[in-house]
């Protein structure tokens, strides 16, 4: 089947702070995400400095490439912002005063209690033949034209400028010119599974012609995301998605398709505990109150415990040992044990750590959940540093939580 091709979009973002690191480009990210939901199909982005003819000949270069460029940054009234004097120099378009756009920004000055200052009068000049994009938010009036082939958009670097002027006049002008079919996403949410093993897992999967496979990795959890054209056969899109979840397993905890409830693991936890009418106890030691920070908000959550030392939660469950380094697993079994008493659940996350900022090769932690039905346990390896360690000691924890309930419940 031959589709057509989705729109080849560019963003152009400008500012010698963001090729020097001062500032991270979070623009650019903004307006990835939302074209790539109109369906267009962003293949490039390029940031520039505020240098006058490197601005004049990226411009001309995009206007060979793409059939749309957004432009952030360089609309301000200071002598580093050159966006409109580029477009001048590398369309051969002469700046013209609108006066509708000097109005607007005199007014903006005036409901703030203060005289426009003369420099500002710069942000007024367009190039011949632009389209003026009002700003209700600051003083920078943005500006969209063509040229060969390309449709130029330019908008203020202020983020909050910038994404309002984007969704309220910008958006609406790119549906209607060039007609974007968006694409259909559907993400599986994947925890205690790393890359390698995500794509080792797939490796026997074929995609169908249209399909794209890409993954995302998270400090708590991976993703594995799948983009389709506008028209694939939702029969065959949903087999597929069934086939790479079986093949993946158990740490699958969520899909995302744009119909499903969407979630991290803390929300997928969260209905599953609702629909069991559950309540948790939790005894944390590596974690370091992680899973209090991210659940203790929750009606289910009835209390938690925080010893940061292993020696320290086993003396005070009064648990004897006889050994310099117990087991740990019985010893988590025994406290999940104890802590159930006023709750359906409680959960143990124990480990030979300590708070102090350390990299170990690798650390023992056992996980131990008591349920109506019984205990269930675990034992896995942390390595890294503190926070890492942490944080996966309660991604794991809270998993063994989602995995258990996901059983009794039959989901």
């Amino acid at each position: 089947m031959n589709r057509p091709l989705p729109p080849r979009a560019e963003i152009l973002s400008q500012g010698d702070e963001i090729l020097t690191g001062e500032i991270v480009d979070s623009n650019a990210s903004y307006l990835s995400q939302r074209l790539s939901e109109l369906g267009f199909h962003v293949f490039r982005h390029t940031a520039v400095g505020d240098d006058l003819g490197d601005l004049t000949a990226v411009l001309r270069e995009i206007a060979g490439r793409a059939q749309l460029c957004l432009s952030t940054g360089g609309l301000g009234p200071t002598v580093d912002d050159l966006t409109a004097e580029a477009v001048a120099c590398a369309f051969g378009r002469p700046l013209r005063e609108d006066p509708e756009a000097l109005r607007q920004i005199e007014a903006w000055f005036a409901n703030h209690g203060h005289s426009m200052p003369a420099v500002n009068r710069k942000q007024a000049l367009l190039p011949a033949g632009a389209v003026r994009i009002d700003n209700h938010w600051g003083t920078a009036p943005g500006f969209t034209l063509d040229q060969d082939g390309c449709r130029f958009v330019f908008l203020p670097g202020v983020p909050a400028e910038m994404r309002a002027m984007f969704d309220h006049w910008v958006a609406p002008e790119l549906r209607q010119r060039f007609r974007p079919r968006p694409p259909a996403h559907v993400t599986l949410r994947v925890v205690g599974m790393g890359e390698s093993l995500l794509q080792q897992r797939l490796t026997g999967i074929a995609l169908p012609p249209g399909a794209r496979l890409g993954f995302r990795v998270t400090p708590t959890e991976n993703h594995v995301k799948l983009v389709f054209p506008h028209d694939f056969s939702k029969t065959e899109r949903d087999k597929l998605v069934a086939a790479i979840r079986q093949a993946l397993g158990p740490p699958v905890f969520n899909i995302e398709d744009g119909n499903s409830a969407d979630g991290d693991l803390v929300e997928v936890v969260d209905r599953l505990m609702h629909r069991a009418g559950a309540s948790l106890a939790v005894l944390e030691t590596v974690s370091c109150g992680h899973l209090a920070q991210w659940c203790s908000d929750r009606d289910w959550w009835h209390c938690g415990m925080v010893i940061p030392h292993w020696r320290r939660a086993i003396a005070h469950f009064g648990i004897p040992t006889g050994e310099d380094l117990p087991d740990i697993s019985r010893i988590a079994v025994a406290i999940a044990n104890l802590l159930r008493q006023n709750t359906t659940h409680a959960l143990a996350a124990l480990g030979f750590d300590s708070p102090v900022e350390i990299t170990f090769p690798s650390l023992p932690i056992a996980i131990a959940l008591a349920t109506p039905e019984g205990i269930v346990s675990e034992c896995r390896s942390l390595s890294g540093a503190s926070e890492r360690r942490r944080t996966l000691a309660a991604v794991w924890a809270l998993d063994l939580l989602r995995r258990t309930l996901s059983t009794t419940s039959g989901n």
